[in-house]
């Protein structure tokens, strides 16, 4: 089973995993987002083997800092990418370093994000657990992520971006999203 976080504070700086997948919503009921942390559990599981873990707040409170706010994730819109998958190699303990006002200005610059906005993918909320099962599948199967293609390719200082992000999209046809390529993306420096 999966590790159930109560408090940051309960994950060590040096536990590393190759990357960290964080469940983001509004903070409000949502159905899109409250399916989305119904299936927290088996996706924390798949996960625990997979050198990942899941991590979603256990209760809805307004987050901030320089890359992801309820305003914006990474100089995008908030309105357009919430609720959200987002896969990452920050470590849940920078979240908690950088929190408040006084945060430090800088950003790693090794940071890598993810996201796959739930609104682009699922109207219902059925859609978003077969959604969550496909992809996790595949990442308990090392396998390509074939549903998703790269909706837009976000580069550090250019634009709004503050670290490097790759947004996905339902992928109509053609190649998916390398499995292979999103590890590789991950541990570049």
């Amino acid at each position: 089973m999966g590790l159930h976080i109560q408090s940051l504070e309960h994950i060590p700086s040096e536990a590393r995993r190759d990357y960290y997948i964080y469940l983001l919503d509004y903070g409000w009921e949502e159905p899109l987002g409250e399916a989305l942390m119904k299936n927290y559990s088996k996706m924390a599981e798949i996960a625990s083997g997979n050198q990942a873990v899941v991590i979603r707040g256990t209760q809805r409170v307004h987050f901030e800092d320089q890359v992801l706010s309820w305003h914006h994730v990474n100089g995008e819109s908030a309105e357009e990418i919430l609720p959200a998958i987002l896969v990452t190699n920050r470590h849940p303990r920078e979240f908690k370093e950088n929190f408040g006002p006084e945060r430090s200005a800088s950003v790693d610059e090794d940071m890598k994000m993810i996201l796959i906005p739930l609104k682009k993918f699922c109207k219902t909320t059925s859609e978003v657990v077969n959604l969550i099962e496909k992809v996790f599948n595949d990442i308990q199967s090392k396998k390509d992520l074939h549903e998703f293609r790269i909706a837009k390719e976000l580069k550090r200082g250019l634009g709004r971006a503050l670290v490097d992000a790759v947004i996905l999209e339902p992928n109509v046809g053609g190649f998916g999203f390398s499995f292979s390529k999103m590890i590789k993306y991950f541990t570049k420096k």
